[in-house]
């Protein structure tokens, strides 16, 4: 079916209950025949040409036999209303599913797709279960968006990440609609955001004071989201109520993959599970200085041609009735094999290794071993807060920062992060699944902050990040010993034989995360502080160390 097959149909109104118009754009085969329909709802321009050739091919889907309608949610570019993230996406939602399956080409079967913010309208269109709404595909997304976005109440909070966002996809068209854009002042924010997210305190951040000083960027910042809020847009409690059909799909370098990961787990409903070497960008194979193939093509132990055929192949089971010739319910790329691997479940069922930290007199001695140390030590791990630690590549998800993995050797030379090595491996070590830390530790201040990564020592001795974290605790008592339980990431990676597993520890990871001023705030809310020292113990009765998952061998 060529382009002169599909019939396109812009801004389409569709009235929501309380008055309000939200508007769609829709594609579909030119001729009387009725067919199913595909939407996405999302707040970033559906006429965006990546939403129609390149995230997923708009014409194949419409060439497979479906209406496909791209829905600007409410108070977006082409629709009426007012745009307060997430809050109206559970009631628009449902009614959109109900409107899209009275369409006249529509034979009222109805599924949803979309990646990250489009990913959470569907499962909050979901979760309210319109009756026509036979299938969903949430692709790297969360199901709590405010403590996903930015962080949990206590956590460290991912300002870097949310000012991002925020300047970077949302405030323009909101200033547009207001008629309040100047649009050379904005234009001068944008290009220069990346040194602005050093600008602190975050909570007063400069170009969102003057560009839109009543944005719900400040209610989110300051604390300001109101219990009811938080809670009606919080979906994971409701996911396991659900049985409509969801292919969750993820990727080992997105900000999103611990939120996705955790949305699968707590799914009731038939659901299958994709994750790749992908970033939130970009789902090609290129993830930082790294390429894997197979990522972008072929893709599978099926071979399928791409993301678009997996979709095309999901939605032909739950809304055609064709049996789907995917085999078992999991598929994830092994990196360092280059191959993806299909399994029964996630988390995969595998076996666990320890490693102990042993004595780093230095920033670069410390080792990794099989062995617990006999004899305690204590670490000393800097914080200057006027000099942080660098973010770099994971999933970081930030304007000038790209995803993926890079060499981090320079990081490891700082003065401010501990480095623990393993010897090399005799043999090939495949880690599949969730990293976890149990560290020992103490803070001079009330509160306690800690990056951990793990990374890969190749034979020649460069090094590659592979999964990291960051934790905030409130500590209890300052200099008081207690024990981490930390999840560090998931992810199937192949280190080669000759190769070394390292962790490294810091106490920052800016501009990503708000920086702890060791005075009991941070530069969420405070612009000054001072220089300090947190403390890594191991060994003796305090022994820190990191647990691997091993995939077994059966249940590949």
């Amino acid at each position: 079916m060529g382009k002169d097959h599909i019939k396109i149909e812009k801004n389409i109104p569709c009235p929501m209950s309380d008055g309000i118009i939200l508007r769609s754009d829709v594609y579909r085969p030119n001729d009387n025949g009725v067919y199913p329909v595909l939407m996405l709802r999302l707040p970033y321009n559906k006429e965006t040409p990546r939403y129609y050739d390149e995230y997923l091919d708009v014409p194949r889907m419409v060439e497979a036999g479906y209406v496909v309608i791209l829905q600007d949610v409410r108070g977006r570019f082409a629709s009426d209303g007012e745009f307060y993230p997430f809050i109206h996406e559970r009631k628009d939602g449902y009614e959109a599913v109900e409107w899209a399956a009275t369409l006249p080409f529509s034979n009222g079967k109805v599924g949803l797709f979309g990646m990250s913010y489009h990913g959470y309208t569907q499962l909050a269109a979901a979760v309210e279960q319109p009756p026509s709404l036979k299938a969903i595909a949430p692709v790297m997304t969360m199901a709590e968006p405010w403590g996903d976005i930015l962080g949990h109440d206590g956590d460290a909070h991912a300002v870097g990440k949310f000012e991002t966002w925020v300047l970077g996809s949302i405030v323009e068209n909101q200033l547009k609609r207001r008629n309040h854009l100047d649009q050379v002042k904005f234009n001068q924010y944008l290009e220069q955001l990346e040194g602005w997210l050093y600008d602190v305190p975050a909570d007063e951040w400069t170009p969102m004071k003057d560009l839109d000083p009543d944005s719900f960027f400040f209610d989110v910042m300051q604390g300001n989201l109101t219990s009811e809020r938080k809670k009606n847009t919080n979906l994971t409690e409701r996911l396991g109520q659900l049985d409509i059909p969801a292919l969750f799909m993820g990727g080992w370098f997105d900000a999103l993959l611990k939120p996705t990961l955790e949305a699968y787990q707590a799914y009731g409903g038939p659901s299958m599970l994709w994750i790749g070497p992908w970033t939130h960008d970009k789902m090609t194979g290129h993830a930082g200085e790294r390429f894997f193939e197979h990522a972008e093509k072929n893709i599978g132990v099926n071979q399928l041609s791409d993301p678009t055929e997996i979709h095309i192949k999901w939605f032909d089971q739950w809304l055609k009735n064709k049996p789907i010739s995917v085999s078992k319910p999991v598929h994830l790329y092994l990196m360092g094999e280059n191959r993806w691997e299909a399994f029964e479940e996630w988390p995969v069922n595998g076996n666990s290794k320890e490693f102990f930290l042993h004595n780093s007199d230095g920033n670069t001695n410390g080792k990794l071993s099989a062995e617990p140390a006999s004899v305690k030590y204590k670490s000393f791990l800097k914080l200057d807060p006027a000099n942080p630690v660098p973010v770099r590549g994971g999933g970081s998800l930030m304007a000038g920062h790209d995803s993926g993995m890079f060499d981090i050797s320079d990081i490891h030379e700082r003065d401010d992060v501990l480095v623990f090595t393993s010897e090399p491996f005799e043999e090939d070590c495949q880690l599949l699944g969730t990293v976890k830390g149990e560290i020992w530790c103490s803070s001079p201040s009330p509160l306690f902050d800690i990056s951990l990564r793990i990374s890969e020592v190749d034979s020649s001795g460069r090094v590659f990040n592979i999964i990291d974290t960051f934790h905030r605790e409130t500590a209890r008592t300052n200099n008081q010993p207690f024990c981490l339980d930390i999840e560090i990431g998931s992810t199937a990676y192949t280190l080669k034989k000759g190769d070394c597993l390292r962790l490294d520890i810091a106490a920052s990871q800016a501009p990503l995360y708000d920086v702890n001023l060791n005075n009991g705030t941070t530069t969420k809310t405070h612009a000054k502080g001072e220089t300090a020292f947190e403390h890594i113990y191991h060994g003796g009765e305090m022994n820190s160390k990191v647990i691997v998952q091993f995939a077994a061998r059966n249940d590949a």
